[in-house]
């Protein structure tokens, strides 16, 4: 499977080539971020247990109130990102609370709080009025109120909620009578030439990254949504060279068919191919000795190469314009349909319905490549293959959609 290949040999040069290709930047240990959000959690854990005007509250108050003005020496604005185990703030990973997690962190995960922003200009006043909030007894399934403040801004990366999956007969007269095979060849040759400059030059290039990307899904849309009728437009593959540019861009492309056949508003479609346009970007950030490395890699270099799903989320949470959900989806890129694969969760779940739409991408395009190691399979195969994979790896409703929605366009 494509990028699922990464202690085999390769004959290509690997993504992230730059010269200065470095690590995800950390944040320093018990900096302000971390100070801050141990203090928060004591407040936290204190509430509990004494009332609000207890000396001890008092202290945890002041506590609190000292670390605020230290968080905004540097930026007028801190956004707090929490992706399953990890801490990012702003664009650098916080390492040392990831690992231990503060209480404040597990209250905010429970919330199905995200995302939180904090600006200053922050009053001690807001914080306490935000604790209230999330510490006030309401139904598990009753709506949480929206909390307002001026200087505190809570976030979700995307939304969780699913869409019924449209049923086989659903996908009549949407161009099951074409005559035409509907996988189009296309040539896509700027587009390759560009995500293939985003991918080996993402750290000498900063800066220029997102109008690149644009410009990409600019094409990838118009492609798509002007031949919705008669073909997916899928980028062809010239030579060897080019899988893993074209290979990226005909995962956005799958990703947004999905998406977009699965009733998914446009916005949603468009947020999807990005997250399946840049899923390997973390690779851009490992060293360049394993990721170049021809032959098998060993397990110290596998460990190496598996943190680049991580070190990608922190890449994307650096640029406002990308939308959020392509984090998750790079950061999940890795993780299957049962729970499985890495980073490492410590309660199994699913991954996000846009990772696992990108999941059915992946291995769609890979079987149906040509690689030096094996010739493309015919699609009769690929689908055999896909449905071995049924709840393990591929979530079972979107691979019977998936088929449904191929079928319709004379795949198979």
């Amino acid at each position: 499977m494509a990028d699922q290949d990464s202690s085999t040999p390769s004959g290509s040069k690997s993504p992230g080539g730059s010269a200065n290709a470095q690590a995800a930047p950390e944040l320093p240990q018990t900096g302000p971020e971390e100070k801050f959000l141990r203090a928060l959690s004591k407040l936290l854990r204190d509430r509990v247990l004494y009332p609000e005007k207890h000396p001890q509250i008092l202290l945890d108050v002041s506590a609190v109130q000292s670390t605020v003005p230290l968080l905004f020496g540097e930026r007028p604005e801190r956004t707090f990102v929490f992706i399953e185990d990890q801490i990012f703030i702003d664009d650098r990973l916080l390492t040392t609370a990831s690992a231990h997690p503060p209480d404040a962190v597990k209250i905010l995960r429970d919330k199905k709080i995200d995302a939180l922003v904090l600006r200053e200009g922050l009053s001690i006043e807001e914080i306490k009025s935000f604790l209230d909030d999330l510490l006030g007894s309401k139904p598990d399934n009753a709506p949480r109120p929206v909390f307002h403040s001026p200087h505190i801004e809570i976030r979700e990366l995307s939304s969780k909620e699913e869409k019924k999956p449209i049923l086989h007969s659903d996908f009549e007269g949407r161009g099951a009578a074409n005559s035409k095979p509907s996988l189009g060849k296309m040539r896509f040759s700027d587009e390759t030439k560009i995500i293939q400059e985003i991918y080996t030059e993402w750290n000498a290039s900063h800066g220029t990254q997102v109008g690149m990307v644009f410009k990409i899904m600019n094409a990838l849309e118009k492609g798509l949504y002007e031949n919705y009728q008669s073909f997916i437009p899928l980028a062809d593959l010239k030579s060897y060279d080019e899988y893993t540019y074209v290979h990226a861009i005909n995962l956005a492309i799958l990703t947004m068919a999905q998406a977009e056949s699965y009733g998914f508003p446009r916005e949603a479609v468009h947020a999807f191919g990005i997250g399946a346009l840049l899923h390997d970007v973390g690779k851009t950030q490992v060293r360049l000795d394993v990721l170049n490395k021809q032959g098998q890699l060993t397990p110290e270099e596998f460990e190496e190469m598996k943190k680049h799903p991580v070190l990608g989320a922190a890449v994307l949470l650096q640029y406002p314009e990308i939308p959020p959900i392509a984090a998750i989806v790079t950061y999940e890129h890795h993780l299957k349909y049962d729970g499985s694969g890495y980073p490492p969760m410590k309660q199994k779940r699913m991954p996000h319905i846009a990772s696992r739409f990108t999941a059915i991408s992946d291995h769609f395009d890979a079987m149906r490549s040509n690689r030096p190691y094996r010739a493309a399979l015919p699609p009769e195969k690929i689908f055999e293959v896909m449905q071995e994979n049924r709840g393990t790896a591929l979530d079972p409703n979107l691979l019977d959609h998936f088929t449904a929605f191929m079928k319709s366009r004379k795949i198979i």
